[in-house]
C-alpha cells in the first residue's frame, strides 16, 4: 500500500511517497540524539537539497515540478514550508552557499529535498538543476545541501563536523569507507 502522497502540518506541506524512508525516522534521530548528545547514524546519512523560495522565479510551478517528479520515481520526497519566514543567516551553513538566497533577502521559505546517501544526493542535485534551467525555474546555478537538521547543530555543533564530509555512515563496517549507494530514478 503507498503512503499518503502529499500531507501537511501546521509549518509544512510534505510531498512524495519516500519508499527509502521509514515512518518515524525523524523522531528516532531527536530521541537518539537528546539521548546521547551524538549524531545519530540516520544524520548522518541524512542530507536535504535546499530550494529557496525567492531563487524560484515561478515557485508554484517549481512545486508542481517536485509533484510530477514524485508521481514518477517513488523515492523521491521533501517538503516545503507553508508561509515564508524570516532567515536565520547564522545558522544557514548548507553548502555551497552559492545556493543560498540573497543576503538582502530577509524572509524566505525552502523546499526540502530528503535523501539517504551523498551519491544520491549528487545524484539529484545533477538531474535538477538541468532542468530547472531547461524550464526557467531558478534563479541559481547551484543548490546547497546540509546533513542532518539544523537545529541539531545547536546541540551537538557544526554538522560539518560531524561526519567525514565525503562518506556517509556505514553500520557494521570498521573502515568506515565511502559506500556507492547511488539510487536509479531514471525514467
Amino acid at each position: 500500500m503507498r503512503r499518503q502522497y502529499i500531507s501537511e502540518n501546521e509549518h509544512w506541506v510534505f510531498f512524495g511517497y519516500g519508499t527509502e524512508w521509514e515512518a518515524g525516522r525523524c523522531e528516532r534521530c531527536y530521541r537518539h540524539l537528546h539521548a546521547t548528545n551524538e549524531p545519530p547514524a540516520e544524520a548522518i546519512n541524512c542530507w536535504k537539497l535546499e530550494i529557496f523560495f525567492s531563487n524560484c522565479t515561478d515557485l508554484e510551478a517549481m512545486k508542481q515540478y517536485f509533484l510530477e517528479e514524485g508521481r514518477h520515481d517513488p523515492t523521491l520526497h521533501g517538503k516545503w514550508l507553508k508561509q515564508e519566514m524570516e532567515i536565520p543567516r547564522e545558522k544557514l551553513t548548507s553548502l555551497p552557499a552559492a545556493g543560498h538566497s540573497d543576503p538582502e533577502i530577509k524572509r524566505d521559505g525552502v523546499i526540502l529535498i530528503y535523501t539517504t546517501s551523498i551519491a544520491e544526493r549528487d545524484k539529484r542535485r545533477a538531474k535538477f538543476l538541468p532542468d530547472f534551467e531547461a524550464r526557467g525555474l531558478y534563479k541559481k546555478d547551484a543548490i546547497s545541501s546540509r546533513r542532518g537538521c539544523v537545529n541539531f547543530d545547536e546541540i551537538i555543533g557544526p554538522w560539518q563536523e560531524w561526519y567525514d564530509m565525503q562518506c556517509d555512515y556505514v553500520p557494521n563496517d570498521p573502515n568506515q569507507t565511502q559506500v556507492d549507494t547511488a539510487v536509479s530514478f531514471e525514467r
